[in-house]
């Protein structure tokens, strides 16, 4: 509501009283009234539009300097983390984008190389010609020069231990005492050839016998080979005012992996292991849900490997208890991701539970492995 404002006249002593009232110059209870209604509407006109949060001027983003400001909603906290936590690659980002080789350009580059690598290592044309005097060894004309005096010869038969040949059917070894180098072709231990190791006692032996020192102080050195198995060594000795030999040890050797292989071990103080390889195997085989599905786990030392086959639905953030067994529960917590990039979540107590999206048959046939705490399984 609008002000209408007054006329205020001078009082004009030649006029009544009543003629000054009605010409505005006199002071009267209406007139006051109306100018505290007017002060009235101002105060309540300036409230209302103080209060009034709907742009009442019309003010534009030009004129605060806005202008170029897109007006595009913002994304929620709960948005943006989400977001940032898709490890799904949602922007469908490419190896070319990167910089980086595709699958398959990576795969066709490592075939080439290793073709190469192949191909280098199975050169034996000295593709690097090394000579022998970075190999410390004589060339051909000096190893020549020095087999061909007399004295290098004598100087090498008195360091030569001497080849005795094949022993025959029946020998004894303990009667086997002059020193040299002899052969054992495909006799049987104890029937063809006597006092060898026990264990090797009814076996067919192939092997070389090495005596060195003294007629009165001899070592015997039994080297028993096999093409199927990793050579044995064995080795005894002679000594004593009434000679007679010691009983046969065997010496422990690495195969080509450089793994050792014993049958008992005795240990009379503490014993430090490095490296040291399990290779025990429990596998059991358990159902997901419902009695449906199945997981086959399968531990080898402290590695549990758990290969997921078949898959029931399963609805989203279901716990189902008693999935895993003792002897296979993980260490801790452990999330696998399936096909689909749909979250499993294997807990310690044994428990399974999909995250967030239900479970289907397309997530199955999927593998994945953690590190257990629990005894080794005993079935």
């Amino acid at each position: 509501m609008s002000y209408e404002k007054q006329t205020w006249n001078q009082y004009d002593e030649l006029k009544t009283e009543e003629e000054n009232i009605k010409n505005g110059a006199v002071v009267t209870d209406n007139r006051m009234n109306h100018m505290e209604s007017g002060i009235g509407d101002n105060d309540n006109n300036l409230a209302s539009h103080l209060a009034d949060t709907n742009n009442p001027h019309k003010v534009t983003a030009a004129q605060i300097g806005l202008d170029k400001v897109i007006n595009v909603k913002q994304a929620s906290k709960v948005e943006f983390d989400s977001h940032t936590s898709d490890i799904s690659n949602p922007h469908k980002v490419t190896a070319t984008q990167v910089g980086a080789y595709s699958k398959d350009e990576s795969d066709q580059k490592l075939a080439t190389q290793k073709q190469a690598i192949d191909s280098h290592i199975n050169n034996k044309s000295n593709p690097h010609a090394v000579t022998a005097s970075q190999v410390g060894a004589y060339t051909k004309t000096e190893a020549d020069a020095k087999f061909a005096t007399s004295q290098s010869l004598k100087d090498l038969s008195n360091k030569v231990i001497a080849n005795k040949g094949n022993l025959a059917s029946g020998t004894d070894l303990d009667n086997v005492i002059d020193i040299g180098t002899y052969r054992i072709g495909g006799l049987t231990g104890e029937t063809d050839i006597i006092n060898v190791p026990s264990e090797r006692s009814g076996t067919t032996i192939y092997a070389y016998l090495t005596v060195s020192g003294t007629t009165t102080s001899v070592v015997q050195e039994l080297i028993v080979y096999d093409s199927k198995t990793v050579s044995q060594i064995y080795n005894r000795s002679r000594s004593g005012s009434t000679p007679t030999f010691s009983p046969w040890s065997k010496t422990v050797m690495a195969d080509y992996s450089g793994k050792v292989t014993i049958k008992d071990l005795v240990v009379t103080a503490t014993v430090k292991t490095v490296n040291l390889e399990i290779t025990g195997q429990s596998t059991k085989t358990v159902s997901i849900y419902n009695g449906g599905g199945q997981i086959i786990l399968t531990r080898i030392g402290p590695m549990v490997q758990a290969d997921i086959r078949s898959m029931p639905a399963i609805p989203a953030n279901t716990t189902i208890s008693g999935v895993i067994p003792d002897g296979y529960k993980p260490a801790a917590d452990y999330t696998s991701i399936t096909h689909s990039n749909n979250r499993l979540i294997f807990y310690a107590n044994g428990s399974i539970k999909p995250d967030n999206n239900a479970m289907v048959s397309d997530n199955g046939y999927y593998s994945c492995s953690w590190v257990t705490k629990d005894a080794t399984p005993t079935t």
